[in-house]
């Protein structure tokens, strides 16, 4: 079994960094384990330590679906629904499921009702990582 052991900075095609992981440890990876996205699993097959390279992986998370936006919920049917306040990032529950929060966005609220995204943020963007490689053992 290959373990690569690197550094790596997400990003979107137009260069908005969302996540570098120079501000902690880096990323151990065993091959073929499956892991991560596999369009950087296979960008990393093949470096060595010392090795940079920018892995484009596509649209990892998904196309942006309009149909995960609810709009005009009202805040007087939702626990502490008068606190939600647009841009902030909350935990939601379902009745179908009140065990499993699903993390959303408010993109929208006024004084009496929300609108809130279901798409993970990265939804319909262009993912590249760039890396460098520590060590392949």
């Amino acid at each position: 079994m290959t373990v690569v052991t690197f550094h790596y900075q997400g990003r979107t095609a137009d260069g908005e960094v969302f996540y570098d992981s120079r501000k902690g440890e880096p990323f151990e990876l065993t091959l073929g384990t499956h892991m991560v996205m596999p369009k950087l699993e296979e960008g990393l097959a093949g470096l060595a330590a010392g090795d940079r390279c920018s892995i484009p992986v596509g649209m990892a998370y998904g196309e942006r679906d309009e149909g995960a936006v609810q709009t005009r919920i009202l805040k007087e049917t939702i626990e502490d629904g008068e606190h939600l306040e647009e841009g902030m990032e909350v935990m939601w529950t379902s009745p179908r499921n009140p065990h499993k929060p699903i993390p959303a966005k408010i993109v929208r609220a006024d004084d009496r009702s929300f609108d809130i995204d279901f798409n993970h943020p990265l939804a319909g963007e262009e993912i590249v990582y760039d890396v460098e490689v520590l060590s392949v053992s």
